[in-house]
């Protein structure tokens, strides 16, 4: 499914449901939107939606300021991975998987979720509170994770094992550009945990891949 969105970013965009494209197995698709794209694409399975992936063209500005909407440079990209809506094995990156400009690796999303799920469980101190919402996370007899899932009205506990416990490189819940305003020491690693999910490269030329 594509998502186009009208309006400006970040404060104004509205974001609609669009017709969308398929995308066979093993196949691939081109989509080449204007160069001021505002939106997201979403993939979809078996009518579940997956992980949310926000790409944010601009055309520039020749002083890029944090303070107003002109702040992305021209010819790159401002994106993330949004899982507040579902989860999936995806990722989206520059095609030439370029590092960020800070050195970091450039992908969003994660290639199998699960597995980063499972790396963090027998560790984690919350894991029978956390069984508690079989929606979001179901164990074997072996304890080990066989489904994970997230959307807007998990509780605090799902998503903060998953942000902070499991790191995933996505959103998990909403950020300071959302206007969630946190109270607590808990909430306010998490509205710091999903703000830095966010980045910024130097190309419109980006991959989303479906494991």
């Amino acid at each position: 499914m594509v998502e186009f969105s009208s309006g400006s970013f970040p404060t104004n965009t509205v974001c609609g449901g669009h017709p969308g494209f398929s995308v066979g197995p093993y196949a691939r698709t081109a989509f080449t939107p204007s160069a001021d794209f505002n939106g997201a694409i979403t993939p979809i399975t078996n009518g579940m939606l997956g992980t949310r992936f926000e790409i944010n063209f601009h055309v520039g500005c020749e002083h890029p300021s944090p303070t107003s909407n002109c702040w992305i440079p021209a010819g790159g990209t401002f994106y993330d991975a949004d899982m507040e809506t579902g989860i999936s094995r995806s990722t989206l990156g520059p095609s030439d998987n370029r590092r960020l400009p800070d050195g970091r690796p450039s992908l969003a999303g994660e290639q199998d979720p699960l597995a980063k799920a499972n790396a963090a469980w027998l560790r984690s101190p919350n894991r029978w509170e956390l069984l508690r919402y079989p929606k979001y996370v179901v164990a074997d007899k072996g304890e080990r994770l066989v489904w994970v899932h997230n959307d807007k009205a998990a509780p605090q506990v799902v998503r903060a094992f998953f942000q902070l416990e499991a790191g995933f490189m996505a959103y998990m819940g909403p950020g300071s550009v959302e206007g969630w305003k946190p109270t607590t020491a808990l909430e306010k690693q998490l509205v710091h945990a999903q703000d830095t999910k966010s980045w910024w490269v130097n190309t419109q030329d980006m991959v989303i891949t479906i494991y």
